[in-house]
């Protein structure tokens, strides 16, 4: 049965992106203010077909790796949020870059418009930047800072549960 209420389209003005230190809470972690083009979460899984004699089909496939990627341009160019696309501290001012000497991972907290007037929130445990980021600057146009991140087991959390949640809440 359709139930026109499932429909979800696009961000709305309680949509928020926010990041922090690996394993902060999202009233901590940092308002990355505003996107341009929405936010792309790309989910991929690598599979191992079991085959046996007796069949000509495939009987089984069997998980072997999966991996979660998360994509966004920051409309707001700041230092910080170039920092973030950098994998550097986010509460900074200024910042040099170049032969990093450790890997800072973050904790993303996403909030869309769900369902049924509910907000859908998104939280990655660790994530890090996937090593590919943009910025143009162009005479009369819009300079973005595009962000790839890639969201890494956190081996502390419980099996099956270890990139992050997804939960539809009621609004405020």
């Amino acid at each position: 049965m359709s139930t026109p209420t499932n429909i979800i389209v696009g961000l709305n003005a309680q949509s928020t992106l926010k990041a922090g230190s690996y394993g902060t809470s999202e009233a901590q972690a940092t308002d990355l203010g505003f996107i341009k083009g929405g936010i792309t979460i790309e989910h991929e899984e690598s599979s191992y077909e079991v085959k046996v004699d007796q069949c000509l089909g495939i009987i089984d496939k069997i998980t072997t790796a999966e991996s979660l990627k998360i994509k966004f341009s920051l409309a707001e160019a700041t230092l910080a949020n170039i920092a973030l696309a950098f994998g550097y501290d986010l509460n900074t001012t200024s910042f040099e870059f170049g032969d990093k000497a450790s890997e800072t991972y973050k904790t993303l907290f996403i909030n869309v418009k769900g369902p049924n007037g509910k907000t859908r929130k998104y939280t990655f445990w660790k994530c890090r930047p996937s090593g590919k980021t943009s910025q143009s600057y162009k005479r009369d146009s819009e300079t973005l800072v595009e962000v790839e991140f890639d969201v890494l087991c956190d081996t502390s959390k419980e099996l099956n549960k270890r990139f992050g949640k997804i939960e539809d809440i009621t609004s405020a």
